[in-house]
């Protein structure tokens, strides 16, 4: 099995690798790109498995690995974010999110949705989970982006769909940005975005970014949202989804090529 979505260099201030996973149950796949970390790689090197899933607070589909990982502290955390794949070394266990969850005691990160985030939930019963191996790319990597605004920096990867390459071609761009509805920030690009080939959002949560099309404003999320007529998604928060909440004023828009 191999896959051509492109990938990220580093997301929540740790670098990833080129290590992809899918998990397919009930017919739903979801795809992740593991960090490049110990614990990710012996996740890695056990596949392909067979597992049963159990559901945990209706956030997480978690299952058991035979052998367990050596997580660290740089890798632990508290608030998850819908898409994360992620592991509880009390219990043992992997689990994905298909909901945003707080835990107070902590997780570790093993990896990231690159597609099927949606897929999650509906999931039940057994899963496989194999190694997928990365399509060798003509030159091209992932679109990011990064917002700054007094000094504080936040970093997008955008996905591969005609809104989000009509946004990238724009930048870079000096905008003003405005708080709308108490959960997201928005601003207006100097020419509406393509929609060609552009997913709808199914369902949006802090650190999602899309392009809502009647306006014709693109839309940084900084708390959940759901979904509406006319909203697309652009892509999804790598870095400083903290910072969302506290841009005001101008904002700087730049292709991040790092």
């Amino acid at each position: 099995m191999a896959s051509d979505l492109p990938l990220s260099k580093e997301a929540n201030g740790l670098p990833l690798s080129n290590r992809i996973v899918s998990i397919t149950s009930q017919g739903h796949t979801a795809t992740f790109q593991l960090y490049d970390t110990v614990a990710a790689m012996e996740f890695y090197a056990q596949l392909p498995l067979n597992l049963l899933l159990s559901n945990f607070r209706d956030a997480q589909w978690m299952f058991y690995p035979p052998q367990r990982l050596s997580v660290t502290t740089r890798e632990a955390y508290h608030d998850g974010v819908k898409g994360e794949l992620s592991y509880y070394a009390p219990w043992g266990d992997a689990f994905m999110l298909y909901r945003d969850f707080h835990a107070r005691d902590e997780m570790h990160r093993l990896g990231i949705a690159l597609s099927g985030a949606d897929e999650i939930q509906p999931m039940a019963g057994n899963a496989v989970i194999q190694q997928v191996e990365p399509k060798v790319f003509k030159g091209e990597t992932a679109m990011h982006i990064t917002v700054t605004s007094k000094g504080n920096a936040v970093v997008y990867v955008l996905n591969d769909s005609g809104a989000s390459k009509s946004l990238y071609t724009q930048l870079p761009m000096t905008v003003d940005v405005e708080n709308y509805g108490g959960i997201e920030k928005i601003f207006y690009p100097p020419k509406k975005l393509n929609t060609t080939d552009t997913p709808l959002v199914k369902g949006a949560n802090a650190g999602t970014l899309a392009y809502y099309a009647p306006w014709g404003d693109v839309v940084m999320f900084y708390a959940r949202f759901g979904s509406a007529a006319g909203l697309y998604e652009l892509g999804h928060v790598v870095s400083g989804r903290e910072h969302i909440q506290d841009l005001s004023g101008t904002i700087r828009i730049e292709k991040d090529d790092k």
